[in-house]
């Protein structure tokens, strides 16, 4: 299995190798992760550019299906997806009734990436085998994956651990760290990854300049840095750093074309100029994305737990008319019954059930982070601070590559967000929560999902505000007397 074309056969022997040496690790409880004994043979991998290298890879190799985890999950709880499946985990979702027994959500996977990230900022740091620009970039891209996943933890589980070592005896016994402390390390590694990631993005030899935009650089530390900032509400520095991104024109561009039917260099495309960040598709592969694979209906929604759930009334009707990405983002299947039914789903990774054996014939990537938000971001955060032509500018971009017109709606700061979320809504569903997200920053979703039209009720499920913070996996405080539970739960 490999991730990027030029790595040689010595480096896919390394791989295979740290790839099982890392699964011992993160089968694990986190709670129980490290033993001396493991950490010693996991230290051991880093004599070596090359192993230390392969050690990298293989966090990226284990996170490929995580894109589609975090899409149906938040888009279940929200109200992007209409669900067919009946099976516990999807109906918890579903109907926001999520139990800590079952242990929802990303908490054991997140960790052990965290972990391995620790591993390798502590395997190269002072490492006389390993040469300086790759420690650097190494050191950057773990920092990059440490943020991104504290990030991730944070916006789902409210306090949580903030785990910076490989120490397992400190972190089988943490508590619960503060949303406001988590993210204050949140900006301080991403801000250690702008200084020490690749402007360019770099292949397997960490130096030379590749096309493939699957490892973190300068630019996705900045976008990642005005996320945040966006959600802890410091505007300006989401601005600065959104402009970042934008403004490097060299590497970033927004495509004109939304899906393959209508050219090369479209947005889901692998290596498309609106890619800040993608994952590549491990090899031999018998499908491209897991989007693709287990979105894509071909027939009526499965009851099983992939291909089971369709595109929301609730958010077919938050197009506007003739919205390019209703008809290019927005598959139909017929079905075979009489009457007929028409199923609506999630179109933006248009590859289904297409094997490769070589990286050459994939066209598709996991989209991790791209240049759409960005603007939308910017829009936000101008907004917010009173720069309300600014703002409008930049939703105009957006609504111009979807077809629509230039916003013509009120223009106070109220009017406008609402706009911008709108448009967030319709140009980022079903990726990486963040519809989900937008709901809960925005103190939107009690609205949203609760009372007798909202969306909870509508999925046949009873809302509490509660419910918009998963539980802690009951299994995780059984191990760890120091976790406390979320309210409601």
């Amino acid at each position: 299995m490999i991730i990027i074309n030029c790595l040689s056969i010595t480096r896919r022997s390394i791989l295979f190798i740290l790839l099982a040496a890392l699964s011992i690790v993160s089968c694990k409880k986190f709670v129980q992760i490290g033993p001396p004994t493991t950490q010693l043979a996991t230290a051991s991998v880093f004599n070596t550019s090359a192993a230390a290298t392969s050690a990298q890879m293989a966090i990226y190799i284990k996170m490929f299906n995580e894109s589609w985890n975090m899409a149906q999950a938040c888009s279940l709880l929200s109200d992007e997806l209409t669900n067919y499946s009946t099976a516990t985990t999807q109906l918890q979702y579903y109907t926001n009734s999520m139990t800590a027994i079952n242990g929802p959500g990303p908490w054991k996977n997140a960790y052990s990436y965290i972990y391995q990230a620790n591993a390798i900022i502590g395997g190269v740091q002072n490492n006389g085998n390993i040469v300086a620009p790759i420690a650097a970039q190494l050191i950057g891209e773990s920092k990059f994956i440490r943020a991104f996943w504290h990030f991730y933890l944070t916006n789902l589980y409210g306090d949580v651990p903030l785990v910076l070592t490989t120490d397992y005896t400190l972190n089988g016994s943490m508590a619960r760290t503060p949303q406001a402390q988590v993210y204050q390390q949140i900006v301080a590694d991403l801000q250690d990854a702008q200084s020490y990631l690749n402007s360019n993005y770099v292949d397997a030899s960490d130096t030379a300049v590749t096309t493939d935009r699957v490892r973190p650089t300068k630019g996705a530390a900045a976008a990642m840095l005005a996320r945040v900032y966006l959600y802890t509400q410091k505007y300006d520095s989401a601005e600065a750093e959104a402009n970042l991104v934008i403004n490097n024109s060299t590497l970033y561009n927004l495509c004109t074309n939304l899906s393959s039917s209508a050219g090369t260099n479209y947005v889901f495309q692998k290596n498309s100029t609106e890619a800040i960040w993608q994952l590549a598709t491990p090899l031999p592969a018998s499908f491209f994305t897991f989007d693709g694979e287990y979105f894509i209906l071909k027939s009526a929604p499965s009851t099983g737990t992939t291909n089971s759930a369709i595109i929301s009334p609730q958010l077919q009707k938050a197009f506007e008319p003739n919205d390019k990405r209703m008809g290019q983002w927005v598959g139909v299947v017929t079905s075979t019954s009489t009457p007929t039914v028409k199923y609506y789903f999630p179109y933006k990774y248009q590859s289904y059930n297409v094997s490769a054996t070589s990286a050459s014939a994939i066209t598709e990537y996991t989209m991790m982070m791209r240049l759409a938000e960005q603007y939308l971001i910017r829009a936000e955060a101008r907004s917010q601070q009173g720069n309300t032509t600014g703002a409008i500018a930049d939703l105009n971009i957006i609504r111009h590559r979807a077809g629509l017109p230039n916003y013509s709606g009120a223009t106070d700061k109220g009017s406008l967000i609402t706009a911008i979320l709108h448009e967030r809504q319709v140009e980022l569903f079903t990726e990486w929560g963040n519809r989900w997200f937008d709901l809960k920053r925005t103190g939107n979703i009690d609205a949203v999902m609760g009372g007798v039209s909202g969306a909870c009720q509508a999925k046949g499920g009873t809302w509490v505000s509660t419910s918009q913070l998963f539980p802690v996996p009951q299994t995780e405080r059984n191990n760890n007397a120091n976790l406390t539970q979320n309210n409601g739960y």
